[in-house]
């Protein structure tokens, strides 16, 4: 998941770091291999586009309540309060984010597919600062 946007990220001069837990390092998540690629690309894609040079995005991945947990983190503005509600409606772009590109469709698909594996996937300011995206999918398999 990181290695496709690890380009991307080095072209914004923005660290990439993973924060994998031993018992995520063994899980598997049954479902499209594929769509699930789309999924974490576009979060990421997003998560990237709002991070400034310099700064980090940080992926944590943990395995609790039998799902996988992935909260992808960035050092961005973070989004106003009331548009945190709206940020997985397509074509929804906050104030902050209209001057960038794209056309608001990312995370709209990504929580369609995210729904359609039967997870879940939220947005919430950090308290540090910046955009957290928590995406819980079940787990098919825990070694």
């Amino acid at each position: 998941m990181l290695q496709d946007a690890a380009g991307y990220a080095r072209g914004r001069d923005v660290k990439c770091r993973l924060n994998a837990s031993e018992q995520a390092t063994h899980t598997l998540v049954l479902g499209d291999a594929g769509l699930l690629h789309r999924a974490f690309d576009n979060i990421l894609q997003n998560a990237l586009d709002h991070t400034p040079p310099g700064q980090a995005l940080t992926v944590a991945v943990t395995v609790a309540d039998n799902r996988l947990w992935i909260e992808i983190t960035d050092s961005g503005p973070g989004a106003p309060d009331e548009a945190l509600a709206h940020l997985f409606e397509p074509f929804y772009r906050s104030d902050q984010s209209r001057g960038g590109p794209g056309w608001g469709l990312g995370l709209a698909i990504a929580q369609k597919v995210i729904v359609a594996h039967d997870g879940e996937v939220s947005a919430a300011n950090a308290a540090a600062g910046g955009l957290v995206v928590q995406v819980k999918l079940p787990v098919f398999v825990v070694s």
